[in-house]
């Protein structure tokens, strides 16, 4: 038998260490192709389903349906999923001045696997703060009482004085509900693209938004409104479509497609995805009161040149009119 030493504990020291650090080694390696084979099957599940595609396209939807002339434009850059399921986009945000785009910002998405941890985020510096148009309605929808309108001080005056060689976008509001195709027809001997309608869907009568009152001004929070169709495929990647601007030819698809995304998104999703991620509220109370009572509008954003602009003042159904951007003549027809 060999006497233990000191030289022999030294031997059979050395040589767990290297059995142990060599099964470490062995274990990390195992994790780390582990780790790896994940993060692949992640990324081609969601590759197969389209993740992104799809909530490029939805949340663009929701973006134009609840931002007057906003858009998100056409294709997107995506982040590599994470580990934990969440997926990032980004795309540029733009609206419409004359017949051209205006880059105003990017859309920022994060999706979770779990709805409540996703979120949008749009940052709009090129524009300076982005607060929108408002919209007022002139008829209380539960008393029927005529209401006012607050205007933007000096839109007409402004007009008048800017050049010829421009284009701006105006919005307003009606003095009475009407249908898309009424107020079309109102605006049809302007030279003018009627770019977004706020649609009365229910508010006070199915539901109880959230609203704001100065005097006899009535402004719904969270409206949404009629924009020009956006389609794409079931598969959401080999087909997409979109009309630029609600006209005589697309008004009566823009209505459809919209109803037929509303339903899918009922049908389809959760109320965390189209409620809490997109901020689509008392999305199932809208889609009841449109396909009951159909379209009605109160109000428009419309463009063109700004001497154009300034006939509809003439106009005795306008109130509340807001001037938005105005950019460089580009009204060339298309």
């Amino acid at each position: 038998m060999t006497e233990w030493n000191k030289e022999m504990e030294k031997k059979i020291l050395k040589k767990s260490r290297f059995t142990l650090t060599i099964r470490i080694l062995r274990l990390l390696l195992i994790v780390v192709l582990l780790y790896g084979i994940y993060i692949i099957i992640l990324n081609i599940a969601t590759d197969k389903m389209n993740m992104a595609e799809e909530n490029d396209f939805y949340t663009k939807l929701a973006l134009e349906w609840k931002n007057p002339n906003l858009r998100g434009q056409y294709g997107y850059e995506e982040e590599n999923i994470t580990p934990f399921g969440t997926k990032k986009l980004s795309y540029t945000l733009i609206k419409k001045v004359g017949r051209s785009d205006t880059v105003v910002g990017e859309a920022e998405i994060t999706k979770s696997i779990i709805n409540h941890n996703s979120f949008i985020e749009y940052d709009l510096p090129a524009k300076g703060q982005y607060d929108g148009f408002s919209f007022s309605y002139l008829e209380d929808p539960r008393t029927a009482r005529k209401l006012e309108a607050n205007p933007q001080p000096g839109v007409w005056e402004t007009l008048e004085m800017l050049h010829e060689g421009t284009v701006a976008e105006l919005a307003f509001s009606t003095d009475r509900f009407m249908s898309p195709e009424e107020l079309l027809e109102a605006l049809s001997s302007y030279d003018v693209d009627v770019l977004w309608m706020p649609l009365h869907t229910g508010e006070f009568e199915n539901f109880t938004p959230g609203y704001g009152t100065s005097g006899d001004n009535l402004l719904v929070d969270n409206m949404i409104g009629l924009t020009g169709a956006r389609t794409v495929s079931e598969d959401f990647i080999s087909s997409s479509s979109l009309a630029h601007r609600l006209d005589r030819t697309t008004i009566e698809d823009s209505q459809e497609v919209m109803l037929q995304h509303i339903e899918a998104l009922l049908s389809e999703k959760p109320s965390s995805y189209y409620e809490g991620f997109l901020g689509l509220g008392h999305l199932e109370e809208r889609y009841n009161y449109l396909k009951e009572n159909g379209f009605i509008v109160y109000g428009a954003v419309v463009t063109g040149p700004v001497k154009e602009l300034l006939k509809l003042q003439d106009e005795e159904m306008i109130q509340g009119e807001q001037l938005g951007e105005v950019e460089l003549w580009n009204w060339e027809n298309q």
